[in-house]
């Protein structure tokens, strides 16, 4: 009797353990499930903010070439010059958008590629701000540098370029014409830090929450209602935490905002 009750004792054992691994399945799938649904409504809301924000520059382009043929006709050379600055300025800030798309894209997909060489921080800053130097003249800002020639950190050259590059111009974009932007640097032994101050329209409490965040996208317009996607802050985000570092912001409505963040110092 007790050995006719075996089978039946063993069925309803694998029956439980099947309800108990079913149940984990469900579990595990419901969590899936519901990262991928997040995943993909932020990424269709990127895509989303993306698409609108690059029509704007293109606009721009197209009505400063028109501006510039009509007074081409009428031989306004002073004129030409000013549209085509504006052209010129549309396109930079549209190609440097395109930059950070292509660079979080590969990032997500995992084939970026880390590559720390020792690089001169203030030669590779000088070519960053000589980069945003247009818009700043345009907005008529200066821009000091104040990093020691022989200060050399270990990181990627591609990674710092996008760090500053967002940096300098996000500092642009939300400094006031007349404004000042300064970017300095200090040895703290191991790490090097560098801060992009700026005496701009500062950054509220809840914005600042939400600067760093993968699922929060925030677009700012700038003093000069320059659009933005807050995709670039993410970037430098990563791309100093990759290299070791740390990314923090110190900021206040009206009275501008100090970008810091740390690379490993060359030996």
């Amino acid at each position: 009797m007790d050995a006719d009750k075996l089978p039946a004792e063993n069925l309803i054992l694998r029956l439980q353990e099947m309800e108990e691994r079913n149940a984990c399945l469900e579990k595990v799938i419901g969590q899936q499930t519901k990262q991928l649904t997040k995943v993909v409504a932020t990424h269709a809301k990127f895509i989303s903010i993306i698409a609108h924000d690059l029509r704007s520059p293109f606009h721009s382009i197209l009505g400063a070439l028109e501006l510039v043929k009509m007074k081409l006709e009428d031989y306004r050379i002073a004129s030409v010059e000013s549209y085509i600055n504006m052209a010129s300025n549309s396109a930079i800030k549209t190609l440097n958008l395109l930059d950070n798309l292509l660079t979080w894209t590969i990032s997500q997909h995992g084939d970026k590629s880390f590559n720390p060489v020792e690089i001169n921080l203030r030669e590779l800053m000088a070519e960053e701000i000589e980069y945003i130097s247009t818009s700043a003249v345009q907005k008529q800002l200066s821009l000091d540098q104040s990093i020691a020639p022989s200060l050399i950190v270990i990181a990627d050259v591609q990674m710092v370029k996008i760090i500053l590059r967002n940096l300098l111009s996000n500092a642009v974009k939300f400094t006031n014409p007349g404004g000042n932007i300064t970017v300095s640097a200090s040895d703290q032994g191991k790490f090097v830090n560098i801060q992009v101050s700026d005496t701009g329209i500062g950054i509220s409490k809840e914005i600042r929450k939400t600067l760093f965040k993968a699922d929060r996208f925030h677009s700012t317009a700038g003093t000069h209602n320059e659009k933005g996607t807050g995709l670039g802050l993410l970037l430098c985000k990563e791309f100093v935490e990759t290299q070791g570092g740390k990314i923090r912001i110190q900021s206040q409505p009206g009275k501008g905002s100090k970008f810091k963040f740390t690379l490993p110092r060359s030996c």
